[in-house]
């Protein structure tokens, strides 16, 4: 594809060695930040649509038997059902709420060992607004210190993190992309400057710019080529091992990314070919640019 012959001895230049390994890190590193990015997105996204349209009840724990504490969530659940806009109402059973906890509690604690709070999830119907005031209004007898939240404040949070992420690895693949077109720069002066005399003779015998200029773009496109290669084969085996990692991931403390196969293939592919086809212009931009500007010093 790029490999031709040469009136320059470039496959022999051993300046231009390094070139496809540091290649290949770079569109490893600027892969992998970019997947992560893209991971962490459709993650926070889950998140926050998960709970969009829920809200949460919070009924504190009282003085009161099970059978009392249970009568108490059900009466608030039916209070619930007849708020405008409410679809369902799950009341949650103790021994769920301390198993949810259990991570922060330890694996001892039972249900009945702490005063655990009532916990109810009230899903709103599809295309209707939480209406939180008439909720605490339909609690008002029932559980008048009930904490009725719709995760506003952390869904905000959770989506100016993501973003604040997104922009640092954004800002992290252009300082990669900046030191891979550093290293093809000075990979190329290297090259000038080993060639420097057969450059001369090429020059005397006819040759122009313009075909010098593509001998060292072709070579560092090649050699810019094997190194995304091999990159991508990194990312490969680095993602494969990630998502077997995540697969194991407790549910109860992050959420799973249940996504289809074609949604895998493209968080895998989108990066690493984002990645690959940038180190290819940069590297072919960078030749070109070092090449055009030696070669104007030498006329």
């Amino acid at each position: 594809m790029f490999r031709r012959r040469y009136d320059l001895p470039l496959g022999r230049d051993g300046s231009a060695r390094l070139v496809p390994w540091i290649v290949a890190l770079m569109s490893y590193l600027a892969a992998l930040t970019l997947a992560g990015a893209l991971a962490l997105g459709v993650l926070a996204w889950r998140w926050t649509e998960g709970v969009s349209g829920a809200v949460s009840v919070l009924l504190p724990p009282a003085a009161e038997d099970a059978d009392a504490g249970k009568a108490r969530a059900e009466k608030a659940r039916a209070a619930l059902l007849g708020v405008a806009g409410v679809g369902a109402v799950e009341a949650l059973e103790a021994a769920d709420v301390a198993r949810r906890l259990e991570p922060w509690l330890g694996s001892g604690a039972a249900a009945g060992d702490l005063p655990l709070p009532r916990l109810l999830i009230v899903r709103i119907k599809p295309g209707q607004r939480p209406d939180l005031a008439a909720m605490r209004a339909a609690l008002t007898e029932t559980a008048p210190s009930a904490v009725v939240d719709d995760h506003g404040v952390w869904r905000g949070e959770i989506a100016r993190l993501a973003a604040r992420v997104m922009a640092l690895a954004g800002f992290a693949v252009l300082l990669i992309a900046l030191t891979g077109a550093v290293v093809v720069v000075f990979a190329v002066r290297a090259g000038l400057a080993v060639h420097h005399e057969t450059i001369e003779v090429l020059h005397l015998i006819g040759a122009h710019d313009d075909y010098i200029t593509r001998q060292f773009r072709a070579h560092t496109l090649w050699l810019s080529f094997l190194g995304g290669l091999i990159g991508l084969v990194l990312l490969a085996v680095t993602e494969a091992f990630l998502w077997q990692a995540a697969a194991n991931l407790d549910p109860a403390l992050l959420p799973r990314l249940d996504l289809g196969a074609w949604q895998w293939a493209a968080l895998g592919a989108l990066p690493g070919a984002a990645a690959f086809l940038g180190m290819m212009a940069i590297a072919s931009a960078a030749a070109k640019r070092t090449v055009r500007r030696a070669l104007a010093r030498l006329v």
